[in-house]
This record gives structure tokens, sequence and C-alpha cells, in this order.
């Protein structure tokens, strides 16, 4: 009797880990048509430095996001997204950061996040790279356009 119990509490556990969402595990931008609700919805994810004017992004996040229900357990995320701001506040964004120069640099993960809406993410100068030393952080900055790329991943 008792091992069923704990059965019926394991269960109710995870069946109120369910989201609504089908897929609770991933945020992508493609999903919201206005700005405003892919900064709301990206701003309540991040770690945001300053504010942005607009944002794309595929988030992973095996354990799901701030507005869904989870049971602990390990983390694993893969975050990838787009922030235009000020240029002003560029620097609060790399603080703490290393940059490093880079001759070539995979940067297709940066135009698939960005494919649905391009045309808002046109660059005309060079990226300026960077990394976090200890973790697996790394960030493309078009000082020009305002323009961030980051993309954070955490394998535990």
């Amino acid at each position: 009797m008792k091992k069923f119990f704990y059965l019926i509490i394991i269960i109710g556990l995870f069946s109120g880990c369910k989201s609504n969402d089908s897929n609770s595990t991933t945020l992508d931008s493609d999903d919201y048509t206005s700005k405003a609700d892919r900064i709301k919805v990206i701003k309540k994810e991040i770690k945001s430095f300053s504010d942005f004017h607009d944002a794309e992004f595929e988030l992973f996040n095996v354990n799901g996001f701030q507005n869904q229900t989870w049971v602990p357990g390990a983390s694993s995320w893969d975050y990838k997204f787009a922030i235009r701001i000020d240029t002003l506040n560029i620097s609060k964004w790399t603080s703490g950061m290393q940059e490093i120069r880079l001759n070539e640099y995979d940067d297709h993960w940066t135009k698939e996040i960005t494919k649905q809406r391009k045309q808002n993410w046109q660059t005309n100068s060079e990226p300026r790279y960077f990394i976090r030393n200890g973790e697996n952080v790394t960030m493309l900055v078009y000082k020009k356009e305002g323009i961030i790329f980051k993309r954070v991943i955490n394998l535990n």
C-alpha cells in the first residue's frame, strides 16, 4: 500500500510538470509576431544588462522556463539570441568577457535565429568576438549596428 501511495505521488508530480505548450523545453521567437512580445518573453529568461529594441531567440532548457512548473534535476540549456540595443550600452553586455580574435567563426546559428525577420538584423560592419572564461558563453557584437548575438550553453 505504501508503494502504491508513493507511485501516485510520483505520477501526480510528473503530470503537473506538463505545460500547456506542446514543446515546453523550447522557446522560439518565430512564435511571436510583435517586437514587444519577443522582448517580454526573452527578458524573463535571460540576464539583461540594458533595455533592448528587438530580439530573436531559440532557447532550449531541459527543465522548461520560468512560467512552467518542473521537477528539479540536472540542468542543460542552449540559449541562442540576438538583441538590438543602444550602442552606448554595449560595454554593459561585454563587461567580464574577453575579446578574442578569430579568422573564422561558424555563425550559422545567428542566421538561423534571424531568418524569419532577417531584414531587421542586417549588418555591414565586422563583428567583435567575446567569450567568458571558464564558461561556454560566446558573443558576437556588431557595435555600429547595436546588434549582439549571444550563445550560452550548459550541459550538466
